[in-house]
């Protein structure tokens, strides 16, 4: 199949209908930032580090400790659960104000045990919302076990034992918090494919679903040591129509997000040229949630992984969550080479419970 896909005509029903049975919990209704600096500081670290795929040597100039806390083996299956600081930390404190369990990566490992071939090992990022490592265990670990192959699932920032008291669900309660999300798993799969890989574990690779599968090419760029897969499900090559155009743009906290533009006018770009403004001519607040969510999210502004015959992309033919707008790059010109497969006839939702 072509790798150029376009925004589907007709959205998935069932899509709109999951997202509105949902919609009490609503993202951002706190702020556009958790502190005035917080995305100045971001950004800088982009510009100087994952933008330019260098965020490996920033973790192994100050590599984390890893703490095992539980290991057990139970029906022939290996389980350990750890934990390390995330390397964000180490760029700035201020990124985890809300609680000092955010900054802790939590995990759990599932591998073959003893007596036992370990056939290579995947790291699972999150998908949005999912506060568990149940959905993640039963759709991906159990078959990849029965291959032999082994399987780390890492919890986000901002998720489960990661969440913030005061932050109910996994409703992130500033936008900066996604872009904290981001920056953090790209430093923590980093660090983990590391120490994987000192545990012998050998191929390596990463893989997630919708905002997981994002995360997981995001960090994927950055790991540029050895080869490595990459399996991104059901997201694509920016979070700007995510955020603004798809059916989570209905959970967003947009009345106080605009609210608090009115009051601080330092916000917002002013870049009238972008497609941004063609596109919410009207909203403010729209706009600056494209521009936002371009610059740290694109993965134009960052380098292509050093193997993209390793990565296999799958889509959604009528994904009313993750459009493939026109306003947003292809991933087969951003990465010749990769494998793009669309599952016909269904949407997002339907291709994940699938």
């Amino acid at each position: 199949m072509s790798a150029s896909l376009s925004l589907p005509s007709n959205r998935s029903q069932l899509d709109i209908l999951f997202r509105q049975t949902l919609i009490f919990s609503k993202m951002f209704k706190k702020s556009w930032a958790s502190s005035p600096e917080i995305l100045k500081i971001l950004y800088q670290h982009s510009c100087d580090y994952a933008f330019n795929g260098r965020a490996l040597e920033l973790v192994e100039r100050n590599l984390p400790k890893m703490f095992i806390e539980n290991d057990q083996v139970r029906n022939g299956i290996q389980i350990q659960e750890g934990w390390f600081v995330s390397p964000m930390n180490d760029i700035s404190s201020r990124f985890f104000e809300s609680g000092q369990n955010v900054s802790r990566a939590f995990w759990r490992g599932y591998f073959p045990g003893p007596n036992r071939k370990r056939n290579g090992l995947i790291i699972h990022l999150a998908p949005t919302g999912d506060d568990t490592y149940w959905r993640r265990y039963n759709g991906f670990v159990k078959p990849l076990l029965a291959l032999g192959v082994s399987s780390i699932l890492l919890q986000n920032p901002f998720y489960g034992e990661r969440k913030p008291s005061n932050q109910f669900r996994s409703s992130l309660l500033n936008v900066s918090d996604l872009f904290v999300m981001g920056g953090s798993l790209i430093l923590e799969c980093c660090f983990l494919t590391r120490w994987a890989r000192e545990q012998g574990f050998s191929p390596i690779g990463i893989s997630g679903v919708s905002m997981g599968g994002h995360m997981a090419s995001l960090a994927v760029t950055n790991i540029r040591d050895k080869p490595i897969s990459l399996i991104p499900l059901l997201s694509w090559t920016s979070a700007s129509p995510v955020f603004t155009q798809g059916a989570l743009a209905e959970a967003i906290g947009w009345k106080e997000l605009s609210d608090e533009l009115e009051t601080n006018k330092e916000l917002e770009k002013e870049d009238q040229t972008h497609p941004a403004y063609k596109l919410f001519p009207k909203s403010r607040a729209h706009r600056l949630m494209w521009l936002l969510m371009d610059a740290f999210t694109n993965l134009a502004n960052y380098p292509a992984p050093i193997n993209t015959d390793s990565i296999r992309v799958v889509v959604a033919e009528d994904d009313a969550y993750v459009p493939r707008s026109s306003y947003i790059p292809d991933i087969s010109d951003l990465w010749p080479g990769v494998s793009v497969s669309c599952i016909p006839g269904t949407g997002h939702v339907g291709a994940y419970l699938g």
